[in-house]
């Protein structure tokens, strides 16, 4: 919690997940903060949020370069956006 510019940093070397199923892995391009970041960051809902570290970032855009088996309805190469659930 606290001023971003102090707590948010970005890990450029992490590893790539494997890709359940029905799942699909996007390479992102790009990222955004909603109000619901902000207020993470303020310290405003820790009595609702999960335990740090919470990354925030959940608004996302990319292209799918992987696919799960059961996954019928999109193809490496799509671009794609949406919101990643934490769960």
């Amino acid at each position: 919690y606290g001023d971003p510019a102090q707590v948010l940093k970005l890990e450029s070397e992490v590893p790539v997940p494997d890709v359940k199923e029905d799942q699909v892995l996007v390479k992102v391009v790009a990222a955004a903060l909603n109000p619901l970041d902000y207020k993470r960051m303020e310290g405003a809902i820790k009595a609702t949020d999960s335990s740090p570290p919470t990354v925030p970032g959940y608004d996302v855009a990319g292209v799918v370069v992987e696919l799960g088996s059961k996954v019928k309805n999109l193809q490496v190469g799509d671009e794609v956006y949406g919101n990643i659930n934490e769960a």
